[in-house]
Parts: structure tokens; C-alpha cells; sequence
């Protein structure tokens, strides 16, 4: 007698041939009947088109000039940079030096992007280049951060104006040229809020909507981005520890870039990219509470969800061999999720490797320990042979530096 398993379920069938009396006799399934097999596509990265311009409003420092750089990468051989300061600027030099070395034009623009008259000029002297605009990129900025009620409202238009103004100037005066892209970058606040950066969510949000305005006729992509641990706002002032405390992990540009590829050939309006502990985040950000974010934040009863607070919490009072049961229940439910089967198929006393857990699955689980409970395990502790569950379930306490009633009253 066999068990056929159609091929979306073969971490489960894997997992229940370790166990099967009638080795061989558990069967996984091609048959079209059964469902298509989920398979992604991997996107090639864009070429641009060597004849054209591509105009970068804050391309001359932080991520803009990092975005700069990928274009290059890509193909661009002419690029149009604009920041108020221009070649000017503390950062203007060397990537302009940079530019140079991979073989590209690159000239610098000192204009303001919320002038409309300033940046018609900037286009126009493109245009005569005989090299015709072909795509834009606004990433230009302005912070002011302070709390809503201090805030006045010449620094309230001062953040506003580079982000909502200019899109709004850059969408007018491009309305004849065919572009071959229009990126505009936006920030994760926009979805989670920040009380210290209400006008810099406002105005962010404006270039979402203005995005989705332009989809379908024209194109258009408004990226969230989440923490750059690089280059930008939050390597130059020093952000990078908190932000991974409130379970954000920064990006670094190159890896960033390489998503935003990928986003700029799905054909979607308006997305977001940034590493997240969700679980983590809530603890923060009480927009994390409601409905919108529900399909990204464990269940309240779903104990392997939970943060390390969570599971520390959910330790006290007991026993050694009770704590040690407890992770184990919590470290089973993750590898299941890893292997698509039942936490109940699992034996935790019985090695990993007997369930088919390979390289790639172990950087999995050591992912979800790391994220979910701030945990580090070595590699090679996990990939050793004969490591069970309950064998990481006794690291894993180690680390949390949980105090059971056998310790306590010892």
C-alpha cells in the first residue's frame, strides 16, 4: 500500500518516510490533478538603456547616490543628478569619481526639486544633450523630527514640500516624455506611523498616492523602504543598534537594490522592503494591533510566536525538565512550519538529520530562532550529527539564562 503526497506537500512526505515501516512506499506526486507546483520565477535584473538619461533628485549623497551607482551597474551611461547644493555637496566628489571610473556621464544639477522653473531647465538641458530622459528616480528628502505639537508650520513645509512638491513637479514635466521608469522612495512610517515624523509620513503617503494615480497609464513604483544600515539617514546618525532593539533590521543598499529589481518587474504601484521582527515590533508600535497587520503577526495563544519576553515569561515557576519540555514544544512547532508537516509527526528525540533537515533548512531554523527569540546558535552545534530537538531545546534555555525552581531553590 502506498501514501501519495502531491509534490506541495513534500517536506511532509519526507517527513513521514522517516518513520514509515514500508520504506519506499511513501510516493510524491507530479499528476497536474493535484495542484501546480509552486515555482517563482526569479526576475533578471533590468538593463537600461545606454542612450538615455535617468534623473536622480538626492543623487548626489546617501541612498540616491547609492541608486545612482546600481544604474550604472545596470547600463546607464548618462545620468542627471539633482541636489540643492549640486557638485557642491559634501558627497558630490567622490561620487562623481565613482561615476567616472565605470564610464558614465554624470553631471550635476544644484537645483531645487520643489522649484518647478529650476527643474523645467534641468530637463530641457537633458533633453538637448541628445541623450532624451528616460526614466526618473525622486529620492530627495527632508527630516525634521520632533513631536507634532512643537513642530511649526515653516518646518512642517520644509519636510513636506521636497517629498509632495516635487513629486508633484517631477510628474508634471515628464508627463511628455516616455519614461521607462519613475521610482519614488518612500519609508515603512508611512504604514506604522512615527510621532516624531508626522510630516514626513504625510508627505511620503503623497507619493504612494501619486504612484497609484500614475499606474496603468504611466509608469510608476513608490517604494516603503525600511532601515539602510549603510548609507543615508540612519548609518550617518548613528540608528543602527536601536533600530534592530525595535526589530528592524537594517539593509544593507546592495541587498536592498536587488530587491527593489525584482519589485520593478512586477508591474505593483506601490510596495514595501525591510527586514522585520514582527513579533518584536508590536511590543512598540501599537498600529501593529490592528486588522490591516493581522496576516504578518503570530496568533496571542500561538506560544511560537511569541518574542523572547514571551517565552522567558512562560518559563517562570517551572521546573528544569518542564522548561526544557516547554522550548522543545516551541522549537518543533518551527521546524515543522520548515518541513510543511505536523508539530505531532515530530519525535523530538530523534535526530534532525532523520528528518531530511539539510543546510539550507538548519540556516532556516537558525533564522526563526534568531529573529523569534534573539537567540544565536552556531552553525555547527545544529549541523553536527545526531542533534535532536530536544538537544537545541537545551542551548536554547542556556541562552535565554532562564532560572527553573530546580536552580532557584538550589
Amino acid at each position: 500500500m502506498y501514501t501519495v503526497y502531491p509534490a506541495a506537500r513534500v517536506g511532509e512526505a519526507f517527513a513521514l518516510l522517516q518513520h514509515s515501516r514500508h520504506i519506499g512506499k511513501v510516493v510524491v506526486s507530479l499528476d497536474p490533478q493535484d495542484g501546480p507546483v509552486p515555482v517563482r520565477n526569479r526576475p533578471e535584473p533590468p538593463r537600461f538603456d545606454p542612450d538615455g538619461t535617468y534623473l536622480v533628485t538626492g543623487g548626489l549623497s546617501g541612498f540616491g547616490a547609492a541608486t545612482a551607482r546600481r544604474l550604472a551597474d545596470r547600463g546607464a551611461r548618462h545620468l542627471a543628478l539633482v541636489s540643492r547644493r549640486g557638485p557642491d555637496g559634501p558627497e558630490a566628489a567622490d561620487v562623481l569619481s565613482d561615476l567616472a571610473a565605470l564610464g558614465v556621464t554624470a553631471t550635476p544639477y544644484a537645483a531645487d526639486v520643489t522649484d518647478s522653473a529650476a527643474m523645467a531647465e534641468v530637463i530641457s538641458r537633458v533633453d538637448a544633450s541628445g541623450h532624451r530622459l528616460t526614466g526618473v528616480v525622486h529620492a530627495a528628502m527632508t527630516l525634521d523630527d520632533a513631536p507634532l505639537t512643537e513642530l511649526t508650520d515653516e518646518r512642517i513645509r520644509a519636510v513636506l514640500a521636497p517629498k509632495m512638491v516635487g513629486a508633484e513637479v517631477l510628474d508634471a514635466l515628464t508627463r511628455e516624455h516616455d519614461l521607462r521608469l519613475f521610482w519614488l522612495y518612500s519609508s515603512f512610517t508611512t504604514a506604522v506611523g512615527n510621532v516624531k515624523q508626522s510630516a514626513y509620513v504625510g508627505g511620503n503617503l503623497f507619493t504612494e498616492a501619486l504612484a497609484r494615480r500614475r499606474h496603468g497609464t504611466e509608469p510608476a513604483l513608490a517604494v516603503t523602504w525600511g532601515a539602510l544600515g549603510d548609507c543615508g539617514h540612519v548609518a550617518r546618525e548613528g540608528l543602527v543598534p536601536s533600530m534592530q532593539a525595535l526589530g528592524t533590521s537594517p539593509l544593507g543598499s546592495r541587498e536592498a537594490l536587488d530587491a527593489l529589481e525584482s519589485l520593478a518587474a512586477s508591474g505593483t504601484a506601490v510596495a514595501g522592503i525591510g527586514r522585520y521582527d514582527w513579533a518584536r515590533m508590536r511590543a512598540f508600535l501599537p498600529a501593529l494591533t490592528t486588522p490591516r497587520f493581522a496576516a504578518l503577526l503570530p496568533a496571542d495563544g500561538e506560544l511560537g510566536g511569541h518574542t523572547r519576553q514571551d517565552l522567558v515569561a512562560a518559563l517562570a515557576g517551572l521546573t528544569a525538565e518542564e522548561a526544557l519540555t516547554t522550548v522543545g514544544g516551541t522549537l518543533t512547532e518551527y521546524l515543522a512550519q520548515i518541513l510543511q508537516t505536523n508539530a505531532a509527526r515530530l519525535d523530538p528525540k530523534l535526530p534532525l538529520q532523520d528528518y531530511g533537515v539539510d543546510s539550507l533548512m538548519a540556516a532556516e531554523l537558525l533564522t526563526t530562532l534568531r529573529q523569534r527569540l534573539d537567540v544565536e546558535i552556531p552553525p555547527l552545534e545544529l549541523l553536527q550529527g545526531g542533534v535532536t530537538v530536544t538537544d537545541l531545546a537545551r542551548h536554547v534555555l542556556l541562552r535565554l539564562g532562564v532560572r527553573t525552581t530546580d536552580t532557584a531553590n538550589g
